[in-house]
């Protein structure tokens, strides 16, 4: 029976030994007793699911600017073309911001069309949908306005009235009138209220056909905004803040705010919104670090204190943007720092430019670490290189969106397989150390020789639960299989076929480009292109051709 959020799955790992046949594979996923969005633990790690089957947001997210406070309806159409670029892209999932000043034009009014309008237009593109909650921001100066066109995300009667709802002031003692105070109730009061009006909406239209996946709960939370090094803003001193301080003990500006920010404000919206509807509920988090013990780069932030003090909160995400160049150990390491307690490391921002880390991040961060979500950031324009988006003004694709789409395409064909062994011993990730590289491994994967090998921005995933089967994901990448079976006459039950796993069902495209090396004792497969080749070891059957 499933309860809440995170549900205990009864489902185990195929048996090692167990004798395969045409009509059973390792690679048949145990479904969920829900349907709702939600994770479960699987052999001790939490997987999401998604109609019930074990699932991975593969998505880029839209912006924001273009929709313009005070003309909130005639706007809500100005980025109707990225819906069906996205769906051409291989995105399977679409991230929204949904700013709080949409909503709640007025007082206690609330406006739910641009959220409606949204999972209509992700529906017509067949596409899942992660909304974003801003009703906070600080990626620029500030966090509840930048400007006062497309940049607002608080109300504006909350921007407007300073004396209910108190700003932030800096150690110098300096209110910012554009960074609201959290250590007073006012602002979260009516936050809260309007986050549990848009949850019960989204539980209203949503709860039967299950788009809206998962919500991100504000944009990389800050005291004052992106000027993170300015140790004069790394906590507010406001005298509600400062009283704060001195009553709970704290001597470390940067534990304060991640401490006051998570235990008064978040835990209130997540919770409040989990009774609602409960969806699973994430952050993001800005790279880097500003001091050692705490994950997260800005004033705020720290993966730990959140996890402990929002128990609704099912992780905190990455926001990692790396220049050319960077090494795949490089990647690892920044995803290590937030292999922290329960969290699952997760790429929710990252580049959306011409170069080709976004494809190397996702294969990294998805197959070895189990990120239920990557996301590049955005779809129309690209970061951290301008000029470079994955959407042109007329709808088209370019620049990097070929090399996602390819990423994304190869992923698809095995989500469900992919998703539930993502991050175990079961599934191995290969590409070039350094990008552009070509690259070689020699590796036993569970007492199997595997020699894996790719050319330029080539990669490859290996699946292997059951010593007869095997599934390889991938593409400009060629592999050879140790197996006893590759010596006649045991060959003539090796079948070899290009196919995808839509759920449970294999559906074969026809034989893949194999070899048999007898000598070695070795099937060898090739990929050319963004493929999933399956190798299993039975009695051979004609596998039909596509016209």
């Amino acid at each position: 029976m499933i309860t809440g959020k995170n549900c205990v799955c009864d489902a185990h790992i195929a048996p090692e030994r167990e004798e395969m046949d045409m009509n059973h594979s390792a690679f048949i996923i145990p479904e969920s007793s829900s349907q709702q969005p939600h994770f479960e633990v699987v052999n001790d790690r939490r997987v999401l699911y998604v109609d019930g089957r074990p699932f991975t947001a593969l998505t880029v997210e839209i912006p924001w600017w273009d929709l313009i406070d005070g003309r909130y309806e005639e706007t809500h159409s100005v980025y109707d073309a990225l819906y069906p670029a996205a769906s051409a892209m291989g995105l399977n999932t679409i991230k929204v911001p949904v700013k709080w000043s949409m909503i709640e034009t007025k007082k206690g009014k609330y406006d739910f069309r641009y959220v409606d309008h949204v999972k209509s237009m992700a529906e017509k593109s067949g596409l899942k949908v992660v909304l974003g909650w801003f009703g906070h921001y600080a990626s620029g100066d500030g966090n509840i306005y930048r400007n006062l066109t497309g940049e607002v995300f608080a109300p504006t009667y909350v921007i407007e009235d300073d004396e209910t709802y108190p700003r932030a002031v800096d150690k110098g003692g300096t209110a910012h009138h554009n960074c609201i105070s959290y250590a007073y109730d006012a602002v979260i009061d009516v936050e809260t209220e309007a986050f549990k009006a848009f949850m019960t909406h989204v539980k209203k239209v949503d709860e039967g056909t299950h788009t809206i996946i998962m919500v991100q709960v504000e944009n990389e939370i800050a005291v004052f905004g992106a000027d993170r090094q300015n140790r004069n803003m790394w906590r507010d001193h406001s005298l509600a803040a400062n009283q704060a301080f001195e009553d709970n003990g704290f001597t470390d500006d940067l534990k304060f705010s991640a401490w006051s920010l998570s235990s008064r404000w978040i835990r209130k919206l997540t919770e409040e919104g989990n009774q609602i509807y409960p969806l699973p509920f994430f952050a993001n988090f800005v790279g880097g670090k500003l001091k050692d013990g705490l994950t997260g780069g800005s004033p705020g932030e720290d993966v730990s204190t959140y996890l402990e003090h929002c128990p609704h909160l099912d992780f905190c995400g990455l926001n990692l943007y790396v220049q050319p160049g960077r090494s795949i150990n490089d990647l690892r390491g920044a995803l290590n720092g937030y292999k922290t307690g329960r969290n699952l490391p997760s790429i929710t921002e990252t580049n959306s430019d011409l170069s080709k880390m976004a494809p190397r991040i996702a294969y990294l961060s998805i197959g070895e670490y189990g990120a239920p979500i990557f996301a590049p950031w955005a779809l129309n324009t690209s970061c951290p290189t301008p000029y470079q988006p994955y959407v042109l003004e007329d709808g088209s694709t370019a620049n990097g969106a070929p090399g996602l789409k390819e990423c994304y395409d190869s992923i698809n064909m095995a989500m469900s397989q992919i998703s539930y062994y993502a991050g175990t011993d079961n599934l191995k990730v290969f590409m070039g150390v350094q990008p552009g590289d070509e690259f070689s491994y020699t590796i036993d994967m569970k007492d199997t020789k595997l020699v894996v090998g790719g050319e330029t921005e080539g990669q490859a995933m290996i699946l292997h639960v059951h010593e007869n089967e095997f599934l390889v994901i991938g593409y400009r990448c060629h592999v050879s299989i140790s197996t006893p079976y590759a010596t006649w006459p045991a060959l003539k039950n090796i079948q070899v076929e290009k196919g995808s796993w839509k759920a449970n069902e294999w559906s074969c495209i026809g034989e893949a480009r194999y070899t048999i090396n007898q000598s070695k004792h070795a099937v060898g497969v090739s990929l050319d292109t963004a493929q999933v080749v399956r190798i299993h070891l039975n009695k051979k059957e004609e596998c039909p051709q596509v016209e």
